[in-house]
């Protein structure tokens, strides 16, 4: 079936075109325009997958293809790390669609035909980003598709002002990121419009003074632009995802910023001459990447945890969990390019990190904007300050919300633990030989303590507190299980990528060996990663019997969930030994008679020292 990969790209390309074509002229029968969007987009996405599957795990990474659409000739590149993106953009676009045809219900006032037109063709554009090969026709033809058919679904709510004028501002900025990455291609010496990267890398190799510079610039700009890296995000980020309808949120947060970093990874990877003329220097573009994203990191978390609206919270913190990718490639980039080799191979270690939390963070994010999205269809309000208790009245959405929230916290036994280990080790590891990569590594483990406070409010003052059933006048039950279901998928996905985190890395080790033209390929193929992965890089080793390669950064989550069954299991014990006996009575108030809406807990109070003392980094809400 997946013999001819660039044919079956096509056939993705045009179901998705189908698509949107079709399915608007059902839009008044809305559930079937959501069955007929989620079975096309489906079909596109399996066929995708297929793709990555082929490529990442079939060994049958393609060289670049010149295919013609009428006068317009557009290079495509199915390698593995194309076929890596196409996959996590393909499942996320199957969970976030089925997810849809309930949730759409929500809008009541609102006509469908304009979001079932452009939700395909958002997906479209994603999927030509990563496999355009290109920065001019092909790259500009994707790009205004993922962008033109975003803005129409974060304006979803047009009759909202402010929503419309967020997706304006949403729209030019993505517009002026694009414009950037052209003017950086216009640098390179001899520059034509089609060539692919491999042809702009070996003019760039040709070009002399101060070009380079300016073109890796305005490039990093452009793609640091759509990732939503501090100060740029800021200036999107939060206003255009927490406005769209949820299973967009998911999308957006989950796979589109990340075709900034696919961007940013390929051109200061692959987009690189090898000439006698030209040296590329990587130690200072690793350091600036580096450097961009531990503030982003730090920043964006920071930001996330003084919101009062869930879905900003959510938004803010994306751009937290960009700035760890974004380190981890800077730090990848600077350590392969020093003359140190303990450095090389810690490098791998990094951009393995690098990219197992681009996975891990599409899912567990986009289940979190599922989760509030679910929050929002039940109570309609995504104020933390209205709402509360919902963890009887929604057991299983608090659950999953749950696990997605200790996801993306890095508590060991779930997703997040296992990305953010590796990178943030990558970086103490390069301490002995790189100062401000350890203070780097230092600052991430602080943030990964904002983030926990971020979901402990978000989880806390959803689920655990009080106060829906004086502020939401309306009946709230759990959402029906078509809408379950897709979350239920991704929260299997965050225990699965916690606890058997070696599958993924070697995945990924396996995608960096086949992808022909990184700088890192040789690296890659050189190394005996049943024996190194952190065991080189650290002296440190934890076999398991029958899986070969294991590593630290693997086993730690199993073991330190069973030291916790074990202690839980003693505590268990010693209650029953002792004949102790539960009562139930009202809670002890300090004083009030009552609990009401005028004496709960409100989020201005929650981690209110600590948020004084970070007032500095902005992102302030007015009381």
């Amino acid at each position: 079936m997946f013999s001819d990969l660039y044919g079956n790209l096509l056939v993705a390309f045009a179901l998705l075109i189908i698509s949107a074509v079709v399915a608007p002229f059902l839009a008044t029968k809305r559930t079937l325009a959501g069955w007929l969007n989620f079975l096309m987009v489906a079909a596109a996405s399996v066929i995708m997958l297929g793709i990555g599957y082929e490529t990442v795990f079939g060994g049958n990474s393609l060289p670049s293809k010149l295919i013609a659409f009428g006068p317009v000739k557009i290079y495509f590149l199915l390698d593995s790390f194309a076929g890596f993106f196409a996959g996590v953009i393909g499942f996320m676009a199957i969970m976030s669609a089925f997810y849809s045809i309930a949730y759409m219900e929500h809008y009541p006032d609102y006509r469908l035909r304009s979001y079932y037109a452009n939700f395909p063709i958002f997906i479209a554009g994603m999927f030509g980003i990563v496999t355009v090969d290109d920065l001019s026709v092909g790259f500009t033809i994707a790009w205004q598709m993922m962008t033109i058919a975003s803005f129409f679904l974060v304006r979803f709510e047009y009759k909202k002002a402010e929503n419309v004028r967020n997706a304006n501002k949403y729209l030019v900025l993505m517009e002026i990121a694009w414009a950037l990455i052209l003017a950086g291609t216009v640098f390179i010496s001899n520059f034509g419009i089609g060539d692919s990267v491999h042809e702009l890398a070996a003019k760039l190799g040709a070009t002399t003074g101060a070009a380079p510079y300016i073109v890796y610039a305005l490039i990093f700009l452009g793609f640091a632009f759509k990732a939503g890296v501090f100060p740029l995000g800021q200036l999107w980020l939060p206003d255009a995802h927490s406005i769209a309808p949820s299973p967009i949120s998911a999308l957006l947060s989950g796979v589109m910023i990340k075709t900034g970093i696919y961007g940013i990874i390929r051109t200061f990877f692959w987009m690189v001459p090898h000439t006698e003329t030209f040296h590329f220097d990587g130690t200072l573009w690793g350091a600036i990447i580096a450097s961009i994203g531990v503030v982003t990191l730090f920043m964006g978390t920071a930001q996330s945890m003084k919101q009062s609206d869930a879905k900003r919270l959510l938004a803010y913190s994306s751009i937290g969990q960009i700035g760890y990718i974004t380190m981890a490639v800077g730090a990848a980039l600077f350590m392969f390019s020093s003359n140190n080799e303990f450095l090389k191979l810690v490098s791998l270690v990094a951009i393995i990190g690098a990219v197992y939390h681009i996975l891990n963070h599409a899912v567990f994010k986009g289940l979190l904007f599922l989760s509030s999205g679910s929050v929002l269809y039940a109570t309609g309000t995504k104020d933390l300050n209205r709402l509360g208790g919902l963890i009887t009245i929604m057991p299983v959405t608090a659950v999953i919300a749950g696990v997605a929230s200790l996801s993306i916290s890095g508590v060991p036994g779930f997703s997040g633990f296992a990305s953010k280990w590796t990178i943030v080790s990558s970086s103490l590891l390069a301490g002995s030989d790189v100062l401000f990569l350890v203070i780097f590594g230092i600052v991430a483990l602080f943030t990964s303590a904002l983030t926990l406070s971020c979901y402990v409010k978000f989880f806390g003052m959803t689920f655990t507190s009080t106060g829906t059933e004086w502020t939401v006048q309306k009946d709230i039950k759990e959402v029906p299980a078509i809408m379950l279901a897709p979350k239920i998928v991704l929260t299997a996905l965050c225990l699965v990528q916690g606890l058997i985190p070696f599958f993924y890395y070697q995945a990924i080790i396996g995608i960096m060996q086949s992808a022909k033209g990184s700088i890192m390929f040789e690296a890659f193929r050189s190394v005996d990663f049943d024996n190194f992965i952190l065991s080189t890089a650290m002296g440190v080793s934890v076999g398991v019997p029958g899986i070969k390669g294991l590593t630290l950064a693997a086993a730690f989550p199993v073991i330190v969930l069973a030291v916790f069954a074990g202690a839980f299991a003693i505590a268990a014990l010693l209650r029953r030994s002792g004949g102790s006996e539960e009562k139930l009575t009202t809670t002890w108030l300090c004083g009030y008679q009552e609990l009401s809406n005028n004496n709960r807990y409100k989020d201005k109070n929650m981690f209110a020292a600590l948020k004084n003392v970070l007032r500095w980094t902005g992102g302030n809400v007015k009381d």
